[in-house]
């Protein structure tokens, strides 16, 4: 029964994306993703698959409004960047000489569709015309963190769900999507015996999903009602119960950068040193479950920081040595195809399933994939992107210091998330919110150049 509510809602959430544009389709977007599994699909493999079927609606609703139109995409400061990662995928299928040509090249715009062309959700989403319309009367409202503040409320369903499920150690919605027990481990006594993923099927990217929304609603939404501070504090509560330190590390590194940026090396020094202090002295005074949990959660980062932690053998999970196995054996692969990698997919269909790849099993990081089937012009394509972004924001620091800063904090924090974490399905939620903060400074900054002007 709960199956066919979650498939008749996400048919829903992808007719509301088609009906809309702006603002209300990108919170609509989001709703669907947050709320639905991605194990949902009508056709495996195909753009209507999961998530997938809401990037399609979405550009069917793009068709609709007319928003596919050169002008929109070559606005943006990062469209040739973009593009570059584009024709890299479209070079990975063309010399991936496994299979039928047009299935290649079908699998390299299907990647890039879910991962890099996200990006334009964000941007399209935010227009002047729409900015003047649904902005706040009140000038001392930031009008461009709208987004923020209506999609904050309905986090609530989902960061409730997650603190529930901490505590009943099972995941209804999961279960219903052939996913039972997916996050319980029996016989572990520590915090990780259960991951909390809310709705996500990735205890890793639900991670990034609470660490993203946090950054973003906590510094962007300047007048918060009482239920959005909730909602933030109960991201934040899920960000740490999902016991991923891949998620979590990335997160307090985004986190100090945003400070840094904003509020100078100085200050933040006697911030930590109180915090610190605060901190030392409430410890003793919090509940012994409370203390447990945070000793094993502060143990768990330390193992992962540690040449020498001991990895899946006490918190089970990798440590830095593992993950470096990982991406050496990677490499290695890489020097067989070292310009376009192996092609999509071959992880799973030939390597993993065929010969025996010991340093390979539980591969996580981006990395690894980038070396194994993407190879070495995709690499530099994709970091070529995220210097272009960091390089835009900070040149821009003048125009709309508050989003350039925050664009620098999420790059900064997602960086080492690909590095680090399993990141199935993590386009979808960070993308089209890094496209929307690009807008939100382009924006700004034509305004401020036609008034002086």
């Amino acid at each position: 029964m709960l199956y066919w509510l979650l498939v008749l809602c996400w048919g829903i959430f992808g007719f509301l994306i088609i009906q809309n544009q702006g603002l209300k389709r990108i919170c609509y977007f989001y709703l669907g993703i947050l709320f639905i599994p991605s194990t949902i699909n009508i056709i495996p493999q195909s753009m209507l698959m999961g998530h997938y079927f809401y990037a399609t609606a979405f550009m069917v609703s793009m068709a609709r409004y007319k928003e596919f139109k050169m002008e929109n995409f070559m606005s943006c400061p990062l469209f040739y960047t973009l593009f570059f990662v584009f024709l890299s995928y479209i070079l990975i299928g063309l010399f991936d000489f496994r299979g039928r040509m047009v299935l290649n090249i079908y699998r390299a715009i299907h990647a890039f569709i879910g991962s890099y062309f996200l990006f334009y959700f964000g941007w399209v989403s935010l227009t002047r015309e729409e900015i003047h319309v649904v902005s706040p009367s009140s000038e001392k409202n930031d009008k461009y963190s709208l987004f923020f503040s209506l999609i904050l409320p309905f986090t609530l369903i989902m960061t409730i769900y997650g603190v529930l499920i901490s505590f009943t150690h099972t995941n209804p919605v999961l279960d219903a999507v052939g996913l039972k027990d997916r996050f319980l481990k029996e016989g572990i006594t520590n915090f990780r015996n259960f991951r909390v993923t809310a709705m996500c099927v990735s205890s890793s990217v639900y991670g990034l999903v609470c660490a993203t929304l946090t950054l973003c609603s906590f510094f962007l939404i300047k007048r918060r009602t009482k239920i959005q501070t909730t909602a933030i504090f109960l991201l934040l509560v899920n960000l740490l119960l999902t016991a991923t330190r891949a998620a979590i590390i990335p997160f307090i590194i985004g986190l100090c950068i945003f400070i840094i940026l904003t509020k100078g090396v100085s200050g933040i020094v006697k911030k930590v040193l109180i915090v610190v202090t605060v901190s030392l002295f409430l410890f003793p005074l919090l509940p012994e479950f409370i203390a447990a949990f945070m000793t094993q959660l502060f143990d768990s980062i330390i193992d992962v920081i540690s040449p020498t932690g001991s990895g899946g053998k006490k918190y089970g999970g990798s440590n830095i040595d593992a993950r470096g196995i990982q991406i050496a054996a990677a490499m290695e692969l890489l020097k067989e195809k070292p310009l376009f990698g192996h092609g999509f997919a071959y992880a799973s269909e030939a390597l993993l399933k065929g010969k025996s790849h010991a340093q390979l099993l539980g591969m996580e990081s981006y990395l690894c994939f980038l070396g194994i089937e993407r190879g070495i012009v995709n690499m530099v394509a994709e970091l070529f992107f995220y210097i272009s972004c960091l390089i835009f924001y900070y040149k821009n620091r003048i125009y709309c210091q508050l989003y350039a800063d925050l664009g620098i904090a999420l790059i900064t924090m997602f960086i080492p998330f690909l590095i680090f974490a399993w990141v199935g399905g993590c386009w979808f939620f960070f993308m089209p919110i890094l496209g929307y903060i690009t807008k939100v400074i382009y924006l700004r900054k034509q305004k401020l150049l036609y008034l002086n002007y």
